[in-house]
C-alpha cells in the first residue's frame, strides 16, 4: 500500500491536496493500491471527499480509523433530535438557530452548509453569554466531539465519540512558553483492550501510521506531502516501512537562489537533521532536484528523484480539442491562491492596459485568499468591475479552461504550478512569470505561450496582448498547448513513479 500523508482535506484546498487527488487517480488507473492519510478532525470530511470525488477506500483519517467509521451508512441529525427541554424556546433560522431560556441565550445550532436542517455543531453559552462548549456532529449523522472552552475562547479539552456514544479519544490543551495553546496529551481509549497516552498530536499520528502499516502487513510506502505535519511522524515510525519526503514548495528561503540561501524551516527536520532516516526525497521538477543536490554539496546522503506532481489524465488526453472559435477567445483567467506571493495585483494592473488594446478582453479570477478584498478594491478603482470577475474557488476548473482564451500565472515561486499544465491540457495558451520552479519546463516561449520576467508588468501586458489579439496566432498556440501537455500524460508520469513503485 502507498500512503500519501497529509494533515487534512477541506472544502477549499491548495495545490498539495490537488496533487494528491491526481496521484490517487493515477495509482487507480494503474492498479496500484493507494490512500490519502489525514489526521485532523473534521465533521464535514466525508462531505468534502464527495466534493472531490474521493471514495471511502481512497482516504483514511485518524479519527475514522479509531472510531471504526471509515465507511458508514449516513443518517441525518436534525434540531428535533437534540431533545431540548420543553421550557426552552427555539428561534429557527436556515443557517443558525438560537435556543433561549427566557431572554438568556443557551445555545446556537449551526447547520451543515448546503443542507436543510442537518445539524453541524452546537455552541453552548453560560449565563454571562460566554461560549463554554461546542458539540460537533459528523455530517453522516452522529455526535463526534465535545470541545470545552476557556473564558478567553481557547479550547481546554476535546472528547471524541464513537457512533454509539462511547468515548474513543481525549485531547488536553496547555500553553507553551510563548503563550500558544496546543495539545499536550492525547488519550486513546480501549483500543484493542488497552488505553494509550501520547505526548501531543505528533506522537499520536506516528502511532496511527504504525497501526496502518501493521494492518497491511508492514513494509508499505509512506510519502510525506505536508512536511510540517508528516515528516516527524513518518521518520519516527517504529514499524518497517519505506519513507519519502515530497517537497511541495521551493526548499530554500530565497526564491531566486535555491543553492546558497538558507533552508526553508519547514524542511529542517527532514532534509537537514534526519535525511538518512528517509529512503528518498521527491521533487516535482528536474531543476529543483539539481538545485537541492547542489545545496547538499553535490552528494546527498539519500536519493533525490523527480516525479511530476502535475498529471494529465487519460480521459482529458483523449478529449477532442476545442477550437478558439468555440471559446471566449478574449477571456483571460487566473487560478490559484490570492495572496501577496501570487502578485495578482500585477495581473490586474497589466490587464488594465490590455483592455486599451483589446476592447472586449475580460479577466476571470478563480481562487481564495487574504488579498481578495484588496484586489476587489483595485478592480473597483480601475473601473473594471464589469469585466473582471472574482469567481471564487472551484473544485474542478475543466469548464473554465475549456472556455478560456489565455491563462496567466504571476507567482514568485512554486514547486510546480499545477494550473499551468491543467490549462495547457485544455488547449489554453499560458503566460507565466519565469520563476523557480516549473514554468520553463512546460511553457515553450512563442509556441504554447510566453515566459515573462518576474515582476515585469510591461512584458506581461505585451505577452497577454499577443496571445489574444491575433486569432491565427492564438489558435496555433492552443494547438501546441494540447501537444506539449502530453509530456505530463498519466503513462509518462507513471514511468517516473517506477523509482518508487517497485
Amino acid at each position: 500500500m502507498y500512503y500519501f500523508v497529509n494533515q487534512y482535506i477541506m472544502a477549499l484546498n491548495s495545490g498539495v491536496e490537488h496533487a494528491e487527488f491526481k496521484r490517487l487517480q493515477l495509482f487507480k488507473e494503474h492498479g496500484v493500491p493507494a490512500k490519502l492519510v489525514t489526521r485532523q478532525f473534521d465533521g464535514l470530511l466525508h462531505q468534502n471527499m464527495r466534493r472531490f470525488e474521493l471514495a471511502d477506500d481512497q482516504l483514511v483519517n485518524l479519527f475514522d480509523f479509531f472510531r471504526g467509521t471509515t465507511a458508514l451508512t449516513p443518517k441525518v441529525v436534525k434540531m428535533t433530535d437534540l431533545n431540548w427541554p420543553d421550557a426552552y424556546d427555539v428561534k429557527p433560522n436556515p443557517n443558525v438557530s438560537q435556543v433561549l431560556a427566557g431572554d438568556r441565550l443557551v445555545a446556537k445550532v449551526h447547520f451543515v452548509p448546503g443542507t436543510v436542517g442537518h445539524v453541524y455543531y452546537v455552541e453552548i453559552f453560560d449565563r454571562f453569554n460566554n461560549l463554554v462548549q461546542r458539540t460537533d456532529y459528523d455530517a453522516r449523522g452522529f455526535k463526534a466531539r465535545d470541545r470545552f472552552v476557556a473564558p478567553n475562547g481557547e479550547p481546554v479539552t476535546d472528547i471524541f465519540y464513537r457512533p454509539d456514544g462511547q468515548r474513543v479519544i481525549e485531547a488536553y490543551f496547555v500553553h507553551n512558553a510563548n503563550g500558544g495553546n496546543y495539545v499536550s496529551l492525547c488519550k486513546l481509549i480501549d483500543y484493542q483492550g488497552q488505553d494509550y497516552y501520547f505526548n501531543g498530536e505528533n506522537e499520536f499520528y506516528r502511532f496511527f501510521l504504525d497501526e496502518l502499516n501493521r494492518a497491511t502487513d508492514e513494509d508499505n510506502v509512506f510519502i510525506g506531502d505536508r512536511p510540517l505535519a508528516s515528516q516527524w511522524p513518518i521518520i519516527n515510525m517504529q514499524t518497517k516501512a519505506r519513507k519519502y519526503l515530497w517537497l511541495p514548495t521551493p526548499h530554500a528561503v530565497d526564491p531566486n537562489d535555491q543553492v546558497y540561501s538558507n533552508l526553508n524551516n519547514a524542511y529542517t527536520y527532514g532534509l537537514h537533521e534526519y535525511l538518512t532516516s528517509l529512503d528518498g526525497v521527491i521533487t516535482s521538477t528536474e531543476q529543483q532536484k539539481q538545485d537541492l543536490t547542489a545545496w547538499m554539496g553535490g552528494q546527498p546522503k539519500r536519493p533525490i528523484m523527480t516525479i511530476s506532481a502535475a498529471v494529465v489524465s487519460k480521459a482529458q488526453a483523449d478529449r477532442q480539442p476545442i477550437a478558439m472559435t468555440d471559446r471566449h477567445a478574449h477571456e483571460i483567467i487566473y487560478a490559484g491562491r490570492l495572496d501577496n506571493e501570487r502578485h495578482v495585483d500585477q495581473l490586474i494592473t497589466a490587464f488594465t492596459q490590455v483592455r486599451r488594446k483589446v476592447k472586449d478582453a475580460t479577466l476571470k479570477i478563480y481562487g481564495y485568499g487574504a488579498t481578495k478584498a484588496k484586489l476587489q478594491e483595485q478592480v473597483k478603482t480601475a473601473n473594471l468591475t464589469d469585466v473582471v470577475t472574482f469567481a471564487g474557488y472551484q473544485p474542478d476548473l475543466s469548464a473554465a479552461y475549456d472556455q478560456a482564451g489565455a491563462y496567466v500565472y504571476t507567482g514568485d515561486s512554486d514547486a510546480q504550478p499545477l494550473s499551468l499544465v491543467e490549462a495547457l491540457s485544455h488547449g489554453v495558451p499560458v503566460i507565466a512569470y519565469d520563476i523557480n520552479y516549473g514554468p520553463r519546463d512546460v511553457v515553450k516561449d512563442g509556441r504554447n505561450g510566453y515566459l515573462v520576467k518576474s515582476g515585469a508588468v510591461n512584458q506581461l501586458v505585451t505577452a497577454m496582448t499577443k496571445v489574444i489579439e491575433n486569432p491565427k496566432r492564438q489558435q496555433k498556440l492552443s494547438n501546441t498547448a494540447y501537444r506539449t501537455s502530453q509530456q505530463y500524460s498519466s503513462d509518462q508520469v507513471w514511468q517516473q513513479w517506477a523509482q518508487v513503485v517497485k
